[in-house]
């Protein structure tokens, strides 16, 4: 006997219920979003969309990873000129690409789920924040940077400041603010680091008669 097969899911009711959900979020953004909304202009059925997508969430997140693209890794034979680069393609991602008024609250949303957190970072933030690690990582390799750089920790002080401006508000990061940021971390903003790091190391009573 054979086993029952379901229905096979249809590829164009997937693209046009992606497009759609685009579409929506970009005109009300994520609080006027609704199933509803998606189904009747995709053409489909709320209960179509809860096959394919369980959770509103996961389709959010569907729906804009259409619209993001997997960066290239910058290679312009010049660290600084690599490192603007990337910051100017994360603040693309998230400035130019993905709908306004959608990706804090998508945060706040998938915050409590785990699997839904990882499937939002994964698919919305990695490609551009992996392409500027190796961007560092070559970097270092090269002699530009300090062989004890941490690729990961360089590349999460690079996004704070685009991902602040896109979840809190705030100027998007231009080419002349991407400049400024990636020159700040290149220069170092301590007069005497090694100075710093011996004082962090004295016990706390010691500090108070450092001057």
């Amino acid at each position: 006997m054979s086993a029952v097969v379901g229905r096979p899911r249809d590829p164009a009711i997937d693209a046009a219920v992606l497009t759609a959900t685009v579409g929506l979020l970009r005109e009300g953004g994520y609080a006027g979003f609704a199933l509803e909304k998606a189904a009747a202009r995709a053409g489909t059925t709320k209960a179509a969309i809860r096959r394919r997508w369980p959770v509103r969430q996961r389709l959010v997140i569907d729906a804009l990873a259409t619209v993001l693209v997997t960066p290239p890794v910058p290679d312009n034979d010049c660290t600084r000129c690599d490192l603007h680069q990337s910051v100017r393609l994360l603040a693309e991602a998230l400035d130019g690409r993905l709908p306004r008024g959608v990706l804090a609250p998508l945060v706040a949303d998938c915050a409590a789920d785990p699997e839904l957190h990882r499937a939002l970072v994964e698919t919305l933030v990695q490609p551009s924040r992996g392409a500027a690690a190796v961007a560092v990582r070559r970097a270092v390799a090269r002699g530009d940077l300090r062989p004890d750089v941490d690729p990961d920790l360089f590349v999460d002080l690079l996004a704070s400041v685009v991902y602040q401006r896109a979840l809190f508000g705030g100027a998007p990061v231009d080419r002349e603010s991407a400049r400024r940021l990636v020159d700040l971390l290149l220069r170092g903003v301590a007069v005497d680091f090694d100075r710093l790091v011996r004082i962090s190391e004295q016990p706390r009573e010691d500090r108070r008669h450092r001057h």
